[in-house]
């Protein structure tokens, strides 16, 4: 496969129409295929038919070298055909296709390029090129070209990996935070939990363990005010990164106007402080650990206000390791952290999703873009 498909585009604007993709692959239906019976060997052979095809045409205009940063550690989870963001899959016969995504969750928002000013490429802009094979005769029976989103909405969701949830906050990004005025990267509330937040301070009603009432939120631009920028240039206690964390959450907890017996016996679930939906961590490291829970998988943590884990906010106190003070701060909601920062795990991982084989039967001598 031409090496240029790994380059990403320029713009994602410049991307090809997923439409024009499934009339330019068209070509291929009744291409003589010979599978050997080897996934990886038949996978690679499939992906260089639909490289060397789309090749025919003009590709999209190709970033420049330091025009774009590829997010997740060692490019896990980027769409083999970079340059058009697509990943081929070969199906044959049986009663239903098991998709399988590695190292990435597909229908996310999670950032995986970033290119030139606020353009960037996610996970849910990956398009997914099932090319059909007609087993009994060797041809390429039929083209389906599909998103994540059509997916989800005709299949169901894709299955939730188990995984070490670690967000990755890159060193650039830490340079960025410090050079600002404020020293705070900060994203406002989720437009559902805005309908449910308090913009004036009182003190706290219900103890922090308690979850939340509405009205009774303090919402992030007031938390800000009261918390992050009070902490900037403080130093916390010394000691392991678990005990920094229980310090932070105590000074947190103090801030807010919680009274001092809260402060003894943290919660210890998540969020933190329920109470507040705020998750706090410290960050002396390239990496944070998330815990059970991450905004990568959208899960209702609150059930009585449905509030899920893109409405949770987090505070994150970016320390130096070697003075314990706190230099920046991320104060942001959940739905945010993937758009500007990459998830990570410790090992590699995969999201499956099953399709009926008597969906690609439908489309038997055609090539299509998410039909209807």
């Amino acid at each position: 496969m031409n090496k240029d498909f790994k380059i990403p585009p320029k713009s994602a604007n410049d991307l090809t129409p997923a439409e024009e993709l499934a009339k330019r692959l068209n070509c291929l239906i009744g291409k003589e295929f010979q599978l050997i019976g080897k996934t990886r060997t038949d996978g690679s052979n499939i992906r260089k038919l639909v490289a060397s095809t789309l090749e025919q045409t003009p590709l999209p205009v190709a970033a420049e070298k330091d025009g774009y940063e590829i997010m997740p550690p060692k490019g896990k989870g980027i769409p083999k055909i970079t340059r058009e963001f697509v990943d081929t899959y070969i199906v044959t016969s049986g009663t239903t296709y098991n998709l399988q995504v590695w190292n990435r969750i597909p229908a996310s928002k999670t950032l995986l390029i970033k290119l030139g000013g606020n353009n960037s490429l996610k996970c849910n802009d990956v398009r997914f090129i099932f090319v059909r094979i007609d087993i009994g005769n060797s041809v390429i029976d039929s083209v389906v070209i599909l998103t994540p989103e059509y997916i989800e909405s005709n299949f169901g969701k894709f299955g939730k990996p188990t995984i070490k949830h670690q967000l990755l906050i890159s060193s650039k990004v830490r340079k960025e935070i410090y050079e600002s005025e404020e020293k705070i990267l900060f994203y406002p509330d989720s437009k559902k939990l805005s309908y449910l937040l308090k913009h004036d301070f009182e003190p706290p009603k219900e103890n922090m363990i308690n979850e939340p009432s509405a009205q009774e939120i303090f919402s992030l631009q007031l938390i800000k005010e009261l918390v992050a920028k009070v902490l900037i240039g403080e130093k916390l206690d010394s000691g392991a990164t678990k005990n920094r964390g229980q310090a932070l959450e105590r000074r947190v907890l103090d801030l807010l106007g919680y009274p001092s017996d809260e402060k003894e016996q943290l919660y210890g679930g998540f969020p933190d402080i329920r109470n507040q939906l705020l998750e706090v961590k410290v960050q002396d490291s390239p990496t944070v650990d998330l815990g059970k829970f991450s905004p990568e998988f959208e899960e209702v943590v609150i059930d009585d206000l449905n509030i899920t884990t893109n409405d949770v906010r987090y505070l994150i106190a970016l320390t130096n390791p070697d003075t314990e003070i706190v230099e920046g701060i991320i104060f942001s909601p959940g739905e945010k952290l993937g758009e500007v920062f990459s998830y990570v795990s410790d090992k590699s991982y995969k999201c499956q999703r099953s399709i009926p084989i008597e969906f690609f039967d439908k489309y038997s001598g055609m090539s299509v873009f998410n039909p209807s």
